[in-house]
């Protein structure tokens, strides 16, 4: 049977990339905010929970409990829901917490090797960076990827923001 503690983590590192993961211990509870404790509570008693929701908790996109995680298969778990918030961001209708995310494009960018911070290449064409911090890539398939300063090597942080203009 597959430890619960390593689901969370797994579902943590697949959330992240089209998500902010945040743990709440199962003693907090009463501190969240109605929308959550709502959906925590028709949870069942599986731990752990996913809830996917919009910064400004208006809205959840799904709900995972352990038993629907437990193929640990989250590119396919998760879709539906990445899938729902990337459209509902191109909309507009997503709700971004109060303030619209701030992005630097970067015009007539070419593919180049860049290296994640545990050392892995990826050939990409930078497209923006976003809120000073998310970097926007390109593949040469076309996929639209992003990655934080903190998944980035420090080459790779310099080499981005120096295409964008920054310091």
């Amino acid at each position: 049977m597959a430890c619960p503690g390593a689901v969370s983590v797994s579902a943590s590192k697949a959330v992240l990339s089209f998500s902010k993961s945040i743990v709440v211990d199962v003693s907090e509870t009463v501190g969240l905010p109605d929308l959550i404790k709502n959906s925590y509570r028709t949870g069942g008693a599986s731990i752990p929970i996913v809830i996917l929701v919009d910064p400004n908790i208006e809205k959840i996109y799904g709900r995972f409990d352990h038993p629907a995680m437990k193929s640990q298969k989250y590119g396919t778990i998760f879709k539906e829901v990445k899938d729902s918030i990337s459209k509902a961001k191109s909309a507009g209708t997503f709700a971004t917490g109060g303030k619209a995310p701030v992005m630097i494009k970067v015009e007539d960018s070419k593919m180049e090797t860049w290296k994640s911070a545990a050392g892995t290449e990826i050939k990409a064409k930078l497209v923006g960076i976003e809120d000073d911090s998310t970097y926007v890539f390109e593949t040469e398939a076309g996929k639209t990827f992003r990655a934080t300063s903190a998944q980035l090597d420090k080459e790779s942080v310099a080499k981005a923001r120096k295409a964008a203009g920054l310091k």
